[in-house]
């Protein structure tokens, strides 16, 4: 779960980092009006969950509110890959001194925080790793103990930082680095971290990812993720705790676990035919998540026209598969679907769920192969009829 940069923003105020004088507007009008109280030179930063924003026109000055205004006008309903403006953020403009970089992310090659500062902030990191590596420096906190802050000022003072501004940036670091454990975050960074003409520090830039796996510790950002999910279908699959990938496709896709799913969209890709989700039902074959992922994908066949097929593969390892199968045939009681439904069924009580399936007019195979060829081969007619 990403946050927007004024929500991660607003986390580092509350703990202590200094944050530019700023409000989130959702019109024009309120751009104006923002940037009249502010009463100085303004950014106008557009609120989207992606980078890049930049480069891509995202981010504009104005010296005037009416300035500002026009510019927002401009700014409001532009798409940054593929996501539409619909807030700005605007801001005191920073006398700009020098930019720095921190931030916190996990090292998935050490599986483990790292704690990184450099002297260039203001660019992505990746291309100051690329191009000047050695301007980067690194902590491996013991992730039992945390970081201390003796340890942050010894890393910021290797970026040449010496006197107040060591003390003042080693302590937003450690904060940092707060935020990271407290969130469970995947990554936390400041880029820039501004130090003005005047000597004053401030997160002019604020990122903060959130691990999904840990929200069930975070019950106050479980609204806001799933806020975050444009796509209905997805939205409603997190809603029911399974994972559900919009795809562009002629065959609707489920399987009992991700490691599955991935494979049935490769065997059905490999076949010449075109998964049209990913939809990971996990394990627990209970009757309500299968009943749940039933009803999911026939909300895709009904959206979708191209969707011709639904196809399925359930291994039950513990549950019995007759049981689990009652999940099916609720969702086919209250409602017919319209195109065909194949699956393959393996693991404990498969023969019973099977012969019950196929008596509610499902066609059910004993191995992928023989399914998979028999959802490319029906979509295949579907589509040329």
């Amino acid at each position: 779960m990403r946050f927007y940069e004024y929500e991660a923003k607003k986390i580092f105020k509350e703990h202590g980092i200094p944050v530019p004088q700023g409000k989130v507007a959702s019109n024009p009008a309120e751009v104006r009006e923002i940037a009249r109280h502010l009463g100085k030179p303004v950014v106008l930063k557009a609120q989207v969950l992606v980078g890049g924003r930049g480069k891509a026109g995202g981010i504009r000055f104005a010296d005037s509110p009416e300035e500002a205004e026009r510019e927002a006008e401009r700014l409001f309903g532009l798409k940054i890959s593929g996501f539409r403006v619909n807030k700005i953020l605007v801001e005191e403009k920073l006398n700009v001194s020098d930019e720095l970089y921190l931030g916190i992310a996990v090292d998935s090659a050490r599986g483990a925080p790292v704690v990184m500062a450099s002297s260039e902030g203001g660019v992505d990191i990746e291309e100051v790793a690329e191009r000047s590596p050695e301007k980067i420096v690194r902590l491996y906190p013991n992730i039992l103990r945390g970081v201390r802050e003796y340890e942050t000022r010894k890393l910021i003072k290797r970026i040449g930082l010496r006197g107040q501004m060591l003390t003042r940036v080693s302590r937003i670091l450690y904060d940092l680095y707060k935020i990271f454990r407290e969130y469970d975050a995947e990554i936390v960074e400041i880029n820039p971290l501004v130090i003005t003409e005047d000597g004053e520090v401030f997160a002019a830039d604020a990122r903060l990812n959130v691990d999904d796996h840990s929200l069930y510790r975070h019950p106050e950002l479980k609204a806001l993720s799933l806020e975050r999910i444009e796509n209905s279908l997805e939205r409603r699959g997190r809603e029911v705790g399974m994972n559900f990938v919009d795809l562009k496709g002629n065959i609707a896709v489920a399987g009992s676990g991700a490691g599955l799913t991935m494979f049935l969209l490769d065997a059905i890709a490999s076949s010449g035919g075109r998964p049209a989700c990913f939809l990971d039902i996990g394990g627990g074959m209970s009757v309500e998540r299968v009943e749940n992922a039933f009803r999911l994908l026939l909300m895709k066949a009904d959206s979708d026209p191209d969707v011709k097929v639904i196809f399925f593969a359930f291994w039950f390892m513990i549950s019995p598969a007759e049981e689990a199968t009652e999940g099916l045939l609720r969702v086919l009681a209250e409602k017919k679907p319209k195109i065909p439904i194949i699956g393959v069924i393996q693991g404990v009580g498969a023969e019973k769920a099977v012969e019950i399936l196929e008596r509610a007019a499902i066609r059910c195979y004993s191995t992928i192969k023989e399914g998979v060829k028999a959802a490319v081969e029906v979509a295949g007619k579907w589509e040329s009829s």
